[in-house]
């Protein structure tokens, strides 16, 4: 009796362990160890030695065995599965954003084009599976039974609830593919179908009811009286501190300042003319970012075939590249820019009554910028695609680097016209007293990002956006940013 005894006293024991086992984190007690009594000298020791039950640790071992795979393999499915997710984001990202570079080549569809830019991106990116087809225009996302690619223009895979559906300024690009298991294989689920999704394009500010804004700025002043802003079919957008003065006039769709505004005399004799029922520039409090702010800089040519001629006489016809000595243009002299990137490393100034015009021209400035004298003209237009070859970026016009503090001037008596982006991150446009001569209003479209806007007394400035935003010529929206949106 007492042996049976003691051995009921072991299993209670050994019951006891796998309780605290398993209520300290170890499953099944398979962690818990054996449990043995105290082994005594005599008759009565051997007898609990016979009768010692501890072997059922075994048996629980061995029990637990399966379920510590089980639970091995299982976690390394989660690793394998994440990690691969995290590569084909990674991946549908940058195949987004070659395909979506590719739009205003692709006429706003999916095009050849789109699909080998896409394709070199994943290689890119480390995804070196056999030559992938894409399906175009998709909108239904299906298992693959290997890498499969989807490019859409405009996004439709979420349907209404992405607020880019259907734009066809955007592109979208759906990754699927089978990653196989080892702990679903014990329950006939050997993979499972992973799905990245992204979509890249065009960003637009879309404060305005129409049109969008097509002035964006950190501060904007009219310094003096009687400043004129006519934009039609856009709005402007004050990122800092609104300055007007008296008798100054803006027409526009809107009109939105997020800092302060400092009206001066401007109370009651100012003109307002803008849509959505204000009358008077509107108080945000949403702040913009700089929209062209991502937009990656012109990489810089070879020195232009033209660039020592510094001085160029009437009529020359000048090439694109790199100028390390900037451009001057005497008074009377009218030249031509050819089509293409004009990499500046200095300012180009025009004379009274000297000219530049040019077509399919992108003018960056690492330091320096555009100076218009009094009397002179600036005809100018923007490329209307992005060409790789020629390192122009659609829509872009004139552009400073992100470091440069030099101003644009535009002076008295010019009768310019820009069509396309002046983008100024960190410099002044200031528009010089003008004596109501219009500036501007033979352009097509014109967007200006800039860091201030300084309008003087009587200068006359219009702004045709019917139809600009970056990245083409033929939208309602403007001034936009090429950015991956999800």
């Amino acid at each position: 009796m007492r042996v049976n005894s003691d051995s009921t006293r072991h299993a209670d024991a050994a019951t006891q362990s796998f309780r605290e086992g398993f209520s300290a984190g170890r499953p099944g007690g398979c962690a818990a160890g054996r449990s043995r009594a105290p082994v005594r000298g005599g008759r009565d020791g051997a007898a609990r030695i016979l009768a010692d039950e501890s072997g059922q640790t075994l048996v629980m071992i061995a029990m637990c065995i399966p379920l510590i795979v089980a639970g091995m393999a299982l976690a390394i499915d989660v690793g394998n599965i994440h990690y691969r997710q995290r590569q084909l984001q990674t991946a549908a990202d940058a195949a987004a954003i070659a395909a979506g570079l590719e739009i205003s080549n692709c006429s706003n569809s999916a095009c050849a084009n789109m699909s080998t830019a896409a394709e070199k991106a994943l290689i890119e990116d480390g995804i070196t599976a056999a030559t992938i087809t894409p399906t175009t225009n998709q909108c239904t996302v299906s298992n693959s039974t290997s890498l499969a690619m989807i490019i859409n223009v405009g996004p439709c895979v979420l349907g209404s609830n992405d607020p880019n559906n259907g734009n066809t300024n955007m592109a979208e690009v759906v990754l699927t593919e089978p990653q196989n298991t080892i702990f679903g294989a014990l329950f006939k689920l050997s993979s499972t179908n992973l799905v990245a999704r992204s979509e890249a394009g065009e960003a637009y500010i879309e404060n305005a009811p129409t049109g969008g804004n097509c002035i964006y700025t950190d501060s904007l002043s009219f310094n003096s009286s009687d400043g004129t802003f006519t934009l039609n079919n856009c709005g402007i957008y004050d990122n800092g501190n609104l300055q007007t003065d008296n008798g100054d006039s803006v027409k526009a769709s809107t009109f939105l300042y997020y800092g302060t505004w400092s009206p001066n005399n401007c109370n009651g004799s100012c003109t307002w003319t803008l849509g959505n029922s204000e009358t008077q520039p509107a108080h945000t409090t949403t702040a913009q970012s700089d929209p062209l702010a991502s937009l990656p800089a012109p990489t810089k040519p070879a020195n232009s075939s033209t660039a020592s001629n510094t001085t160029p006489s009437t009529g020359a016809t000048l090439q694109p590249g790199y100028y390390p000595s900037g451009i001057n243009l005497n008074s009377n002299v009218s030249v031509t820019l050819a089509a293409g990137l004009y990499y500046m490393n200095g300012s180009i100034n025009v004379d009274s009554g000297a000219t530049i015009s040019g077509t399919g021209v992108e003018l960056y400035f690492t330091s320096g910028g555009l100076q218009l004298n009094s009397g002179s003209t600036a005809q100018l237009t923007a490329p209307t695609t992005t060409s790789s070859t020629a390192g122009t970026t659609a829509g872009m016009l004139i552009w400073q680097s992100s470091t440069n503090t030099n101003g644009m001037d535009i002076d008295s008596g010019s009768t310019s016209y820009f069509n396309g982006v002046i983008y100024l991150p960190d410099a002044t446009l200031t528009l010089n007293s003008g004596a109501s001569v219009t500036v501007n209003s033979s352009a097509t479209y014109t967007d200006i990002d800039a860091n201030a806007i300084i309008v003087d007394s009587g200068e006359n400035f219009e702004i045709n956006s019917s139809g600009s935003y970056l990245g083409s010529g033929g939208s309602s929206s403007s001034l936009g940013t090429f950015a991956v949106a999800e």
